[in-house]
């Protein structure tokens, strides 16, 4: 039986859950995934009802109340609290095989630890890295251990780029690792161009716009205020520049401060949280993607799937340098690589791309090609072939 462990799960999503789902409802057997239950009266609650309800493939959703939000193996409730949670998973396993596929290291990992320590010979126990929280790992003498602890079990630490690939290995050299990319459904992305053009004309710019975009949570890390303040330059120089700024976060109102502080309060549109459908019509109609992300603190971007979608959708993008970015975005192919903490450098990409329409169309091709060998089904396929290939050694 696979099982996969995941605190937190839709309505809530990230790259890190949106893999899993989309890896796992293509699997060729039952899976059944373990999440957090909301609580009635959180506003998730009724999102998770309707969730729920949907067809999911392969998978099949328990939720339970595993959340587990500050780890201190020194504290009791908290050990208590892995064993509880620890005993909701084996519930769910066969009495013969079964295979654990864990989140990331901890605290999903460790549960899965617990439950493999239990049956060592009928358990196998698959982790998935994505880089930031192997730096969390590192700034917690606790959360190392538990994360080399794991990472030294484990039948198979999947990551999802080369650079967490030597974060994992920097602090377990013992794991055994395969690098496999996340994906995007190409087939999202195939949208009239009319549909596109009509959706274009909500945001009431002339024509002649070039239209640059981040489709992103709004943190620093996302590095929007320097796409802000690199459009603001160039539009100075005469280019005609505008910037739709996606999502929601803590940095929004921030952000809003610096727009209309460089003046670009007619030229840049806050949209707020968005659907799927939205955020794909937001690829679609816009010229360029620019994410330069930098590293803040213990995050950083391990990967980065919205470049995959915009390669999807036919725009080239720009990415930072830092992380697994580069392994996402192909620099002088499919976009641009940056240093994001570089406004002179993010400007410069900005205006090559602006000024060479041909530029844009070649690497908008280019994308499309690198986003279908980037297809889910081939990312779920590839996942499949090398936990069966570690677990049947």
């Amino acid at each position: 039986m696979d099982i996969i462990v995941t605190q937190d799960f839709f309505p809530k999503i990230g790259g890190a859950h949106l893999w899993l789902y989309e890896t796992y409802r293509r699997w060729p057997s039952p899976v059944k995934l373990l999440t957090h239950r909301y609580g009635c009266e959180t506003r998730e609650a009724d999102s998770q009802t309707i969730f729920d309800a949907r067809k999911h493939g392969s998978l099949r959703i328990f939720r339970e109340n595993i959340a587990i939000d500050n780890i201190s193996l020194f504290n009791s409730q908290c050990r208590n609290h892995f064993w509880q949670v620890s005993s909701i998973i084996r519930r769910l396993m066969d009495r013969n095989s079964n295979t654990i596929h864990c989140l990331r290291a901890f605290p999903e990992g460790f549960l899965g630890l617990l439950c493999k320590l239990k049956n060592p010979f009928q358990t196998c126990l698959i982790v998935y890295a994505h880089g930031e929280e192997i730096l969390v790992a590192k700034s917690s003498r606790q959360l190392w251990v538990i994360a080399n602890l794991v990472y030294r079990i484990a039948n198979l630490v999947i990551v999802n780029s080369k650079n967490t690939e030597l974060l994992v290995k920097s602090l377990c050299p013992q794991a055994i690792t395969v690098c496999i990319h996340p994906g995007v459904d190409t087939t999202l992305f195939l949208r009239k161009k009319q549909e596109l053009e009509a959706y274009r004309q909500q945001w009431q710019w002339p024509k002649n716009t070039i239209v640059v975009s981040t489709v992103a949570r709004m943190e620093p890390r996302k590095n929007q205020a320097t796409v802000l303040r690199a459009i603001a330059d160039l539009r100075r120089e005469g280019l005609p520049l505008a910037y739709v700024c996606g999502g929601g976060g803590e940095e929004r109102a921030k952000l809003y401060e610096t727009t209309q502080s460089l003046g670009l309060d007619a030229w840049v549109r806050f949209t707020g949280v968005l659907t799927e459908d939205e955020k794909i019509m937001i690829y679609g109609a816009s010229d360029i993607y620019a994410m330069p992300s930098i590293e803040y603190g213990q995050m950083i971007e391990g990967f980065g799937i919205v470049f995959l979608e915009a390669a999807a959708a036919g725009i080239p993008s720009i990415c930072g340098s830092v992380g697994g970015q580069p392994e996402a975005v192909l620099d002088q192919k499919t976009g641009i690589v940056v240093n994001g903490l570089d406004v002179v450098a993010v400007k410069n990409a900005i205006r090559r791309l602006a000024i060479d329409s041909n530029l844009r169309d070649k690497m908008g091709q280019e994308g499309i090609l690198w986003a279908q060998e980037h297809d889910w089904s081939r990312v779920s396929a590839a996942i499949y072939d090398a936990i069966l290939n570690h677990t049947m050694k």
